[in-house]
C-alpha cells in the first residue's frame, strides 16, 4: 500500500499514468509472451486469434477457469509492449541488369563532366 501512494505521489499529474492493472495470471502471460516472442524469431506470423486459441490451451492445463480472452489480448499486448505486426517487403525487385546500367550512368556522368 505504501508502494502504491508513493508511486501516486511520484506520478505526472497532467497526463494518465497508472491506468494499468498488473496481471491475474502472470505465469500464464510469461508462458504466452515467450510463445509469441518465439515464433516471431522463427518468422512466424502470430494473429489474436492464434494468442487467444493458445491462451485457452494453457488456461486449461492450469485448471484457469475464469479465463475471459478476447478483451484480455488486447491488455496483454499493451502490458507487455507488444503489437501486430504485418509483413512488409525490404524493397522493389532490381532489374537483371542493374549493374551494368549502373555502370553505364557512372561512365555518362563522368563524360558529361569532362565535357564541362
Amino acid at each position: 500500500m505504501e508502494e502504491a501512494k508513493k508511486d501516486l505521489i511520484k506520478a505526472d499529474k497532467s497526463k494518465k499514468t497508472l491506468r494499468s492493472c498488473a496481471p491475474k495470471w502472470p505465469k500464464l502471460e510469461e508462458y504466452v509472451k515467450n510463445w509469441i516472442i518465439h515464433h516471431r524469431k522463427n518468422a512466424t506470423a502470430v494473429s489474436t486469434n492464434m494468442i487467444l486459441i493458445e491462451v485457452r490451451r494453457i488456461a486449461n492445463e492450469m485448471s484457469i477457469t475464469d479465463f475471459a480472452g478476447t478483451t484480455w489480448c488486447k491488455r496483454f499486448m499493451r502490458r507487455n509492449g507488444l503489437c501486430m505486426r504485418t509483413g512488409t517487403t525490404i524493397a522493389q525487385k532490381l532489374p537483371r541488369e542493374y549493374e551494368r546500367k549502373i555502370t553505364k550512368f557512372h561512365k555518362y556522368v563522368i563524360n558529361m563532366r569532362k565535357k564541362l
